[in-house]
């Protein structure tokens, strides 16, 4: 079974992997697939006999792009290369209405002659069936996740609490990072969104603990997090064991 994850930007992407090793026990892979190059970041799983890739857009108006691209591949792929599971997972702050969003790719959806009997809805897996490159009907099943990433639920936030919790040294940097981002751009210029600020102090964070892009040590920062217990954080990532 072949499943894909598209998300919005490279964070999400490196976080996401690092979450689906530690909670989920998939493990990673050097291959690369030809489909990475549509996406900024691309990265392959593996487990037993499934795989999973996970693709960052490069930003949330790419999304609906992105999955309009993967039904048009699974339409024209040969047996058991398709992807069997699509998940799109995206923050609510970046939609204008999520209603507008479900309703894009229900559109997307009907575009690519893929059938179903039941509406995009959030936090719920829709079965459907489409034709491969073969003409046979194959199921695909089809996951949208909005979630409200507020500072508790943030995948960045949680890192930043969990590195906090183990080291008083970086946990003073920590608090100083956010203090700064809390009041660099009163005008809210360019910190606009509340994701834009949590991304903010994540990465004021690793730029002064590896300012010389050690990138030994950013992964190991990233593996050694107890990924497993964000799922007391975002219920929702409990579908991923789905995968």
């Amino acid at each position: 079974m072949n499943s894909i994850i598209i998300c919005e930007g490279s964070t999400d992407s490196v976080l996401l992997q690092y979450f689906l090793r530690n909670a989920y026990q998939w493990e990673d892979t050097s291959e690369k697939p030809p489909l990475r190059t549509m996406f900024k970041t691309f990265r392959k799983l593996k487990k037993g006999g499934r795989s999973v890739c996970i693709g960052g857009c490069g930003g949330a108006s790419q999304i609906l792009n992105k999955f309009d691209k993967i039904l048009e591949r699974n339409s024209l792929a040969a047996e058991h290369e398709e992807y069997d599971k699509i998940v799109i997972l995206t923050d609510r702050d970046e939609l204008e209405t999520e209603e507008d969003f479900c309703r894009e790719i229900q559109r997307i959806i009907v575009n690519r002659y893929v059938q179903t009997n039941q509406a995009i809805t959030n936090d719920e897996w829709i079965p459907c069936t489409m034709a491969n490159g073969q003409g046979q009907y194959i199921s695909v099943d089809i996951l949208l996740l909005v979630i409200p990433f507020e500072q508790t639920g943030a995948m960045e936030i949680f890192l930043l609490n969990a590195i906090a919790e183990t080291d008083n040294y970086d946990r003073a940097i920590i608090n100083q990072g956010n203090v700064f981002v809390d009041s660099v751009d009163p005008q809210q210029r360019y910190l606009s969104k509340r994701r834009f600020v949590t991304k903010a102090k994540f990465d004021v964070y690793f730029s002064v603990r590896t300012a010389a892009e050690q990138f030994t040590e950013r992964q190991s920062i990233l593996k050694n997090i107890p990924w497993e217990q964000y799922l007391l954080l975002q219920d929702s990532f409990k579908k991923f064991g789905d995968l």
